[in-house]
């Protein structure tokens, strides 16, 4: 079930809602049942046949980590953790990334297994689980408290990848279910703000950045401009299809009573790659850092081993989100950027830093940007082939292509006069839509900032002023008219 299909907004959570209100006054010991169920058929909706697993996992995650915390003999628990670890990552490989390995050593037959809805995110959810609870940073919960950890259908689909003492203390305080005006109006206009964002913004963009991977995929060989919209136009399309769902995913929090994590902070804000990746998948960000990085080695070993750390790690990360070298080639291109934004640093520690100009700023931003818009052709591309031929044209290895009215009568190979678009694949129509979706990106204030909001343990909700409330009532409406009119597409973090 997607939070911007209409059987999700008019029955599921209307229904979901009401039922917990009813069962948190007059029995709420049932309230949890009541959530981790409806978790469960929103997980299930669309195809029941990996429920089992994710039931099973919660039941053996949660089983293996009794046995951890009680075991008294410190390398019996560090062999349980191993083998919860092994098994969390065996059963992941098998679903995600056993044809992907199998096709690399060249064998000929694929196991043709269906991919579990959000196995990536609750299997990491789970294993930081089981670290955390080996090193004594939390300890095991009821198993109610749990399994709605775990199954909690806001986070569930696409993260935030929620850790446990993240929420469970709200759980024990008796946070689900209990409700102020504040936190359900804000909750609401979250929600109606990502809603908009993914119906009308992401899903808006998503033809013309169809129309130009389609005709990369199928051999056209791009002209410059062709390339970089095409490139551009995904980076917004996958920026506003994850704002939205991270919007949705904190206003549905709110809405049941419990603070998620932040996920998303305007990230193509960023002045560097390092900065980037504190801002895009915070959570995910966070999870790598914590349990891959820092296990490393981290950066206390020196620059060179800090960027050969970053590099396994970014590696590692482009794996995690999809199974294919493309992916992988996405996150080596990561680590590299990241590693000469490590270099530049201690070069610029070792001059003596100094004060950044205006320009030097503007410079960094642009280049982030740039170095990010040119990465996501490895992500959206589905063959290597295209996405080389993509990223020549973007760096005009292919031929540069200009207006017909600059055309001369002398012209070599490499110059055309041809347009712009000269392979006619780009809907010209959508083309307005870029300038103004990069405002919103690049200078615009977050749903977060709009609202005031600060998702710490302790900071409090305001209260959205009438105005706000009243544009995200537009929005809201403009969202469900745009999803009834079209059709209603999956997330981009969907199906990792």
């Amino acid at each position: 079930m997607l939070f911007n299909e209409q059987s999700f907004i008019f029955f599921f959570l209307p229904a979901i809602f009401a039922g917990l209100l009813f069962l948190r006054a007059v029995a709420p010991a049932l309230s949890f049942w009541w959530i981790i169920l409806g978790s469960f058929f929103f997980y299930g909706f669309h195809g029941w046949e990996h429920v089992p697993l994710l039931a099973v996992s919660i039941v053996l995650n949660y089983c293996l980590g009794l046995a951890i915390e009680k075991s008294s003999d410190q390398r019996r628990g560090y062999f349980l953790l191993t083998l919860g670890v092994f098994c969390n990552l065996s059963v992941l490989a098998l679903f995600k990334y056993a044809d992907f390995f199998l096709g690399t050593v060249g064998f000929n037959h694929s196991l043709d297994l269906a991919l579990p809805l959000a196995i990536s995110f609750f299997t990491f959810q789970q294993i930081a689980y089981l670290v955390d609870l080996r090193k004594g940073k939390v300890s095991s919960p009821s198993f109610l408290h749990y399994g709605l950890f775990v199954s909690f259908f806001p986070q569930l689909i696409a993260g935030p990848i929620v850790r446990c003492q993240q929420v469970i203390p709200q759980l024990k305080e008796g946070a689900l279910g209990k409700l102020s005006s504040r936190a359900f109006w804000t909750g609401l206009c979250l929600f109606s703000l990502g809603l908009f964002k993914k119906a009308c913004l992401a899903d808006g963009i998503r033809p013309l950045v169809e129309s130009i991977f389609g005709a990369s995929a199928g051999g056209t060989v791009l002209s410059i401009a062709e390339a970089w919209v095409g490139a551009t136009a995904f980076g917004l399309q996958i920026y506003f299809d994850f704002s939205a769902y991270s919007d949705m995913a904190l206003g549905l929090g709110l809405l049941f009573g419990l603070r998620l994590p932040l996920n998303f902070n305007s990230p193509y804000k960023a002045a560097s790659m390092i900065d980037f990746w504190r801002r895009w998948h915070v959570t995910l960000s966070e999870f790598l850092r914590d349990y891959l990085y820092k296990p490393l080695g981290g950066n206390r070993l020196g620059v060179s081993r800090s960027i050969v750390n970053v590099m396994i790690v970014m590696a590692l990360g482009g794996l995690w989100h999809g199974a294919g070298w493309t992916f992988v080639a996405w996150g080596v291109l990561h680590g590299c950027m990241i590693g000469a934004n490590h270099l530049y640093r201690a070069w610029k520690e070792q001059n003596g830093g100094g004060r950044t100009s205006f320009m030097r700023r503007f410079s960094a931003h642009l280049a982030t940007f740039a170095g990010v818009t040119l990465a996501w052709v490895f992500f959206r591309a589905e063959q290597f082939g295209p996405a080389l031929e993509m990223i020549e044209s973007m760096l005009g290895l292919n031929g540069m292509d200009l207006p017909r009215s600059m055309g001369f009568h002398s012209q070599g190979e490499y110059l055309s006069f041809g347009g712009l678009f000269p392979n006619q694949v780009a809907d010209l129509g959508l083309l307005a839509l870029l300038p103004l979706l990069l405002v919103l990106v690049w200078f615009c204030p977050n749903a977060l900032e709009l609202l005031g909001l600060e998702l710490g343990e302790d900071s409090p909700v305001r209260h959205p002023s009438v105005k706000m409330i009243f544009l995200c009532g537009l929005l809201f409406f403009f969202g469900v008219k745009v999803s009834f009119e079209t059709i209603t597409h999956d997330f981009i973090y969907f199906r990792f």
